[in-house]
């Protein structure tokens, strides 16, 4: 019985030094360069590397398109409200000049469809009318 107990220790061990022999190898062949795994990390690592650049660009660039769009805003509403300064301050000239002055309230709104497009009803004409009116008055 002690001999079969032996022989089953060798064989126990062989197995097990085949084993690590196999190990060996594959941890080998995964640390290799040369191999198809490794070359695979290699590439990823290199793709992982060029996006994360891509990244960075794309934020930045982003950032500065963001701060341009901002300025451009803040010009374009500027320039709303001289347009609507302008407008307002250009009303009163006209109305007196043509002798509207004494004219009915909807008289003038259906003159001045032209100067306030995009309006549908006539409650808003009057109170964009009635804005600029007060706001050329502030001048």
């Amino acid at each position: 019985m002690a001999f079969l107990i032996d022989i089953a220790v060798a064989l126990g061990a062989f197995l097990a030094a085949a084993y690590c022999m196999l190990l060996s190898r594959r941890l080998r062949a995964l640390t290799r360069l040369d191999g198809d795994v490794g070359s695979a990390i290699a590439i990823l690592s290199q793709q992982v590397d060029a996006l994360t650049t891509a990244l960075n660009l794309a934020a930045q660039s982003s950032t500065k398109a963001e701060s341009d769009l901002n300025l451009t805003i803040a010009r374009a509403e500027t320039a709303t409200r001289n347009l609507e300064l302008l407008l307002a301050a250009a009303k009163p000239r006209s109305r007196a000049a043509s002798g509207l002055a004494g004219a009915d309230h909807t008289d003038r709104l259906d003159k001045d469809a032209d100067f306030a497009p995009g309006l549908g009803d006539r409650a808003k004409k009057t109170r964009v009318l009635r804005q600029r009116e007060t706001a050329g008055r502030r001048q």
